[in-house]
């Protein structure tokens, strides 16, 4: 989805703005997604609903002496002050306001595509240590 959002920016066919908040939403739904059932497997939840959480707060209830696992505290940490905090900050709606011309940057103020893909990067990794660290348990 990310790479179709990059094609969709190269092609230029459309506004930038309207080419973000046609594939923000649903990119930033997918990547929860992607997240939540990792924090799922990692909490070892055998009864899963039908959506995953999106963040280690919504995990469903653990019995009682049954420890919170610690790859879910890192998350948890990770939502408070991270790249994950920023993956859990809801998209505006409408369109992002255009960027001028005449800066060189700016400061992230909407989901896009470049930081889709880095959030995306840094979860895949952050799935493979942690399922690694699943599997040795």
């Amino acid at each position: 989805m990310i790479d179709a959002w990059r094609r969709a920016e190269t092609a230029k066919e459309q506004a930038a703005p309207a080419i973000d908040a046609a594939f923000a939403p649903a990119t930033r739904l997918h990547l929860l997604n992607a997240y939540g059932w990792q924090l799922l497997a990692c909490q070892r939840v055998v009864n899963l609903p039908n959506d995953p959480p999106h963040s280690a707060r919504a995990l469903p209830s653990l019995a009682a002496g049954i420890a919170v696992s610690p790859e879910v505290r890192e998350m948890a940490n990770l939502e408070q002050d991270g790249w994950l905090a920023d993956l859990l900050q809801p998209i505006s709606p409408g369109l992002s306001p255009r960027r001028p011309k005449n800066v060189l940057a700016v400061t992230r103020q909407q989901f896009n595509s470049a930081s889709a893909a880095e959030i995306y990067e840094k979860l895949e990794a952050l799935i493979g240590r942690v399922a690694d660290a699943i599997d040795e348990s």
